[in-house]
């Protein structure tokens, strides 16, 4: 069974650079975007990856295990 992550992540309003960075990294990564800063992906090592480059800037990042119950 194949898994989806989905990475939420904010980033204060003044690290503007720092949220166009993460959102140009998803895009090469091939994340797909949900809401503004909620992506999805099969690629668990890029969004951690991705992650980690926000929190160590600044911001808040959370992976989560997709999983549709209802």
């Amino acid at each position: 069974l194949e898994m989806d992550f989905v990475l939420i992540f904010d980033v204060p309003t003044e690290l503007g650079n720092v949220k166009r960075q993460a959102h140009r990294l998803l895009v090469r990564s091939g994340a797909k975007q949900i809401q503004r800063s909620v992506w999805k992906s099969k690629e668990l090592s890029d969004l951690i990856d991705i992650a980690k480059f926000v929190k160590k800037s600044g911001g808040e990042a959370k992976i989560l295990e997709e999983r549709f119950v209802f």
